[in-house]
């Protein structure tokens, strides 16, 4: 527990003080968003030694980073398509090096963070301002329903949500972590319409959905993600975050829920300067 919280303490360090400098710099994030892909990739290609392969694991990094450097572009459908034609085609000629079944593991799961780091970079430099407010509507809710979820199961979880997929997690956490979720969206709006930017119109209807729907598919993605390490027999992704496990094991909430965010901001928008 002390360990998770240290560790804990020292990742919203590192946050908070990106966030500060995007409201001065906005392309760090993209600097940020590229390192975090190149160590979820990695991590991914781990759980079944793909890393160990080159050629594919350097196909994979450049997929993901290009994914975000061209997310704001009209063009952000074309590394999906290099990575789909150059990683089949490879499968043809190097049929015997590996199963079909597995480079399309590999295939789908760098494809879903691929796309869902390029609507994380495009929810968050879309506007090319209140940079910091959009990483923290895609990361909140997500993360508090996580953390509540934890800290909810550890004192009084009882009942087992999953027990065959993750033994820890169970139905009162992930109540506890729906609410965290949404109330988290909604002190998100509150802090940064009156402590932060104050002249600024917040839609409280908007991040209520995404808090919402971060409470039960943060769930899915915390499963889903779960699913594929029980598959793969490792416990974490990876170890740079002590207590928590890899970025990807911070992160595969994330990566389900910030689409959504991202299509919210768009039908509905989320903030407009007074």
């Amino acid at each position: 527990m002390k360990t998770r919280l240290i560790t804990a303490g020292i990742a919203a360090a590192i946050a908070i003080g990106i966030m500060i400098a995007s409201e001065f710099i906005p392309w760090i994030i993209f600097v940020a968003l590229c390192v975090i892909a190149c160590m979820m990739e990695f991590e991914f290609l781990t759980a079944k030694s793909f890393h160990k392969d080159w050629f594919i694991l350097i196909l994979s990094i450049l997929f993901v980073v290009s994914s975000v450097l061209v997310s704001t572009t009209n063009f952000w459908f074309v590394p999906m398509y290099v990575y789909t034609v150059a990683l089949l085609f490879s499968q043809i000629l190097r049929h015997e090096k590996h199963s079909i079944t597995d480079v399309l593991f590999v295939y789908a799961g760098t494809l879903f963070i691929g796309l869902s780091l390029l609507c994380l970079a495009r929810l968050v430099c879309m506007q090319w301002q209140f940079t910091s407010f959009f990483v923290c509507v895609a990361l909140v809710p997500p993360w508090f329903a996580d953390s509540a979820a934890y800290f909810t199961g550890s004192a009084i979880g009882k009942h087992k949500l999953c027990p065959v997929i993750s033994p820890k997690k169970t139905v009162e956490g992930a109540i506890g972590g729906a609410i965290a979720s949404i109330v988290g969206s909604q002190l998100l709006g509150l802090v940064y319409q009156f402590i932060f930017y104050r002249d600024v119109l917040i839609n409280y209807p908007a991040l209520l959905l995404i808090g919402m729907y971060s409470a039960v598919i943060s769930v899915v993605g915390d499963l889903t993600f779960s699913l594929i390490k029980r598959e793969c027999k490792i416990k974490d992704y990876g170890s740079i975050m002590p207590g928590h496990g890899g970025m990807l094991d911070r992160f595969d909430s994330v990566v389900f829920t910030v689409p959504f965010a991202l299509f919210i901001s768009y039908t509905m928008g989320l903030i407009w300067q007074v």
